[in-house]
């Protein structure tokens, strides 16, 4: 089965926090994670809900390689506790967010967004930049509007353990990118020199992997009988090669051999890219 879009932007979003978790882990010098809470959201959805208000938002808008504007949504006494952290000051207790924090707020984003840029850059394969736009603080929902898109909600870990609730909006532009990608696959619309670079977007998505050695049948009274010590004949000759799957569908032949003390399979066959990538569906 292949790729939803759903699962294809949550693969995007994935990306894009696991670099902003390595800066912050940088910056801290504290293991920093994001963790999503799935499934995505529609943007028209209440957002109140899942993050209690007032919000800090801050914009990071696109400037090459994709289009739209993303929206980190955190609780402003988050993100109080998140800035104390980075001052050095680790206080689980209420604080007012003052303006040196805000401040230092600017300047992280900014570098938040540089490692942003980079990884998407790898991930679309095309040069993205991605800049810090505005920050916000927002008392009600009336005041943030989205035009489309979805939403993203998680956690952001410290050291394991949760510190902070967030929202990741994802422009309609980039799910309309996603939907492409996956609608193209699962139609076979994809062309013979296919860029599979810019398919990376989708990439991160495991998909299980088959090594058949051979196949026969057998009775059913034949397979009751099987135990420790049956040797079952396959429809495959000694030395023949055996056939790589995804999805049941062949995509390669190879020939077994030993890493180590692991089996593997060395290719010598193998099909087209688009010819594997029609397979996913």
């Amino acid at each position: 089965m292949s790729a939803s879009p759903a699962e294809a932007v949550g693969a995007y979003v994935q990306a894009l926090l696991n670099a902003c978790g390595t800066t912050l882990s940088t910056i801290l010098n504290r293991a920093i994670a994001f963790e999503l809470e799935p499934p995505l959201r529609e943007a028209t959805e209440p957002l109140a809900e899942a993050l209690p208000l007032p919000w800090m938002v801050t914009y990071a808008r696109f400037t090459r390689g994709l289009t739209g504007v993303h929206h980190l949504v955190v609780s402003q006494s988050d993100v109080a506790l998140l800035t104390r952290l980075m001052l050095g000051e680790d206080s689980t207790e209420a604080v007012v967010l003052t303006s040196e924090q805000e401040d230092l707020l600017h300047d992280v984003a900014n570098q938040l967004m540089a490692s942003v840029s980079a990884s998407l850059k790898s991930l679309v394969g095309r040069a993205v930049t991605v800049v810090f736009a505005d920050q916000q603080r927002v008392e009600s929902v009336e005041a943030f509007s989205l035009a489309g898109g979805l939403v993203a909600v998680g956690q952001i870990l410290v050291e394991g353990t949760a510190r902070a609730r967030f929202l990741l909006t994802v422009p309609p532009a980039v799910v309309t990118a996603m939907e492409s990608v996956v609608s193209q696959a699962e139609n076979g619309r994809i062309p013979e020199d296919v860029n599979l670079a810019g398919l990376d977007m989708i990439l991160d998505i495991a998909m299980p992997l088959t090594v058949e050695l051979g196949r026969t049948k057998m009775l059913i009274r034949d397979i009751l009988a099987l135990g420790p010590g049956s040797v079952i004949e396959l429809d495959k000759l000694a030395g023949e090669p055996v056939d790589l799957l995804v999805n049941e569908r062949p995509i390669a032949k190879g020939e077994v051999v030993v890493i180590d003390e692991n089996f593997g399979v060395r290719l010598t066959q193998i099909s087209h890219p688009a010819e594997r990538l029609r397979s996913l569906r």
